[in-house]
């Protein structure tokens, strides 16, 4: 929330703008009226910083219907008060590594995913070479899809230890990286400026955004296939530990007896509730991810012997292993996404009977376990926001910045367009 003491007017001007630029892109097109009281400033104010905002090309003010956009319900009396609507001409490019597939999107602000692609991985090119490359291509592929759209910069998850100081990718075992500096590869392909986050710190990013866990400050997201991570929010915050390392709950180890895990260790949580452990125990090919879980649960249901103990297997040791983060964490609400998501929806009766198995005190007793709204697309969406953070946070700076770097190339950046006040045509990205 905006305050009103204590600082410059540059600085002020800063916060405010920052606030109703990232309220929008949050939440969508908003009355100024609702503004007003959301953040806590005078219509005067909000209307300044709504015109700052649309001469950056950022919101558009648009004339209400006859129906409220805040309750649908018809207008009586007064004048209507004008939308504030974010450009979706705006955005940045997402990109997803995951162990089987590379997926991009452009986001534009206000959230909305356009013009995603999928491509899956080809034997032997996980290496770092091939990836970068391939991630490249995508990228503008998609970049020449929208030619007039200004697109800010790119946002990458990663399944693996992120550093936080500099985006290093420390280790990515199902990817078979150490200490990747995929940040300057990619943006020197590029020329557009990049930032690398763990998968699961993405997704319950997304998650508390857009997705299972909306308004909710403590939440533990676990999510992944093959490779299992979890991320956090305590008190709303990202817990990133003092590197970034933070969250790697598939390599706790559940089972000192259990198989060897890709990081070296064994009996990792991973091992037990990972998409290959649950498709071999099923008699399944591994690999496929979200189509080959959905086809075991089918199997089950149809009554194939094998399918079903490989889900109540999965169910078991998936209710153990949440048992132990309801312990350390005591969040509110534990989201599962990716093929978790899947298990639990399968067999959220025994994930729930373990996670609950009384052997003293019920640690668990308060928490909603659910899964992800998301589906595959919770990182993807996270990277964007991630991507997102430097124009949310000083609007005027990043889009002053933007404009000087176009006026000083004679040809445009991937993706962007030379000169104009505006970046694009509505609907562009």
């Amino acid at each position: 929330m905006p305050t009103k003491t204590g600082i410059s007017h540059e600085e002020l001007r800063r916060v405010n703008t920052s606030a109703l630029l990232t309220w929008v892109h949050h939440h969508g097109p908003t009355t100024r009226a609702r503004l007003t009281q959301e953040l806590g400033l005078n219509r005067s104010t909000i209307g300044d910083l709504t015109a700052l905002l649309e001469e950056l090309g950022l919101v558009e003010e648009l004339q209400p219907d006859q129906v409220n956009i805040e309750t649908g319900r018809a207008r009586r009396s007064g004048r209507p008060s004008l939308v504030v609507a974010p450009r979706a001409d705006v955005g940045v490019l997402a990109v997803m590594l995951d162990v089987d597939r590379i997926v991009v999107g452009i986001v534009g602000l206000g959230g909305e995913m356009h013009h995603q692609r999928e491509r899956l991985h080809q034997p032997g090119t996980h290496m770092v070479g091939p990836v970068v490359d391939s991630a490249a291509q995508m990228c503008r592929e998609v970049l020449s899809t929208v030619p007039d759209a200004a697109v800010l910069g790119v946002g990458v998850s990663v399944p693996g230890l992120v550093r936080s100081a500099d985006g290093l990718v420390h280790f990515a075992p199902n990817l078979g990286w150490t200490d990747v500096q995929f940040v300057d590869l990619l943006a020197d392909t590029l020329e557009l400026p990049v930032v690398v986050g763990n998968d699961a710190d993405l997704g319950v990013l997304a998650e508390h955004l857009y997705g299972a866990a909306v308004g909710v400050t403590e939440i533990a997201y676990v999510g992944g296939t093959v490779g299992i991570g979890g991320g956090f929010l305590v008190r709303g915050q990202p817990l990133r530990g003092v590197e970034g390392y933070a969250g790697e709950v598939g390599h706790l180890m559940v089972d000192s007896e259990g198989a060897l895990c890709r990081c070296g260790a064994r009996g990792c949580w991973e091992t037990k509730i990972g998409a290959n452990r649950l498709l071999s125990s099923a008699g399944r090919l591994t690999g496929g991810g979200r189509a080959a879980v959905r086809e075991v649960v089918l199997a089950a249901e149809e009554g194939d012997r094998k399918a079903v103990r490989a889900l109540d297997d999965a169910a078991y040791w998936m209710g153990f292993g949440l048992r132990a983060l309801a312990r350390l964490f005591n969040p509110e609400v534990i989201v599962l996404g990716g093929t978790l998501g899947q298990v639990l929806d399968a067999r959220t009766d025994q994930v729930l009977e373990t996670l609950h198995e009384r052997d003293g005190i019920d640690f668990a007793q308060n928490v909603s376990v659910r899964s992800g709204a998301l589906g595959s697309d919770g990182p993807l969406l996270g990277a964007a926001e991630i991507a997102f953070a430097p124009l949310l946070s000083d609007p005027v700076a990043e889009m002053t910045a933007y404009r000087k770097q176009h006026a000083a190339t004679s040809a445009p950046v991937a993706g962007r367009k030379t000169g104009g006040s505006r970046p694009g045509s509505p609907g562009a990205a």
